[in-house]
């Protein structure tokens, strides 16, 4: 138990480094516009994908409780 919350005791404390990192040696420091292309494309992608699963979770959980949201998909309900 205790391994697990040094984890994410020193995860949380570490995250002003990751961003540093991540920005200063991975985008700027590569000197390559493509590089911080492909970041910004698979953050959107990501971004994207957590969204629509997100949306999933949500209509799932409302509907047990008798809420239903709009279909995503375009077949709509079956009757």
């Amino acid at each position: 138990m205790m391994a697990l919350i040094d984890v994410v005791s020193r995860l949380v404390g570490d995250v002003g480094r990751f961003v540093d990192l991540f920005l200063n040696d991975l985008i700027l420091g590569a000197g390559d516009p493509i590089s911080a292309l492909l970041v910004v494309v698979g953050q959107i992608l990501l971004g994207g994908a957590m969204a629509a699963f997100g949306y999933a979770v949500v209509g799932a959980l409302l509907q047990e409780i008798g809420v239903t949201l709009p279909s995503l998909g375009g077949r709509g309900p079956t009757e």
